[in-house]
């Protein structure tokens, strides 16, 4: 599992964060409120769960641990 990303944010979109990660491009969902903080640029430092399913996989990003803590008791 991926379990954190640091690296530099290169786009914002509607709903998540493009962050370059030793040359990659990870696309991230993050909630609204991360997003507001983004800016292209500057350093991001996320915790992340890793959703795979037959024929996709999502990363969500997280400000902190608790939060991520959080999203992982929902989905359970």
């Amino acid at each position: 599992m991926i379990a954190t990303i640091h690296g530099e944010i290169t786009q914002i979109e509607e709903n998540a964060l493009i962050i370059e990660v030793g040359g990659v491009g990870m696309r991230v969902l993050v909630p609204a409120p991360l997003r507001g903080k983004s800016e292209v640029g500057k350093t991001a430092f996320v915790y992340t769960h890793l959703v795979v399913r037959e024929t996709e996989l999502t990363l969500y990003g997280f400000e902190s641990q608790s939060d991520r803590d959080l999203f992982n008791h929902l989905l359970g």
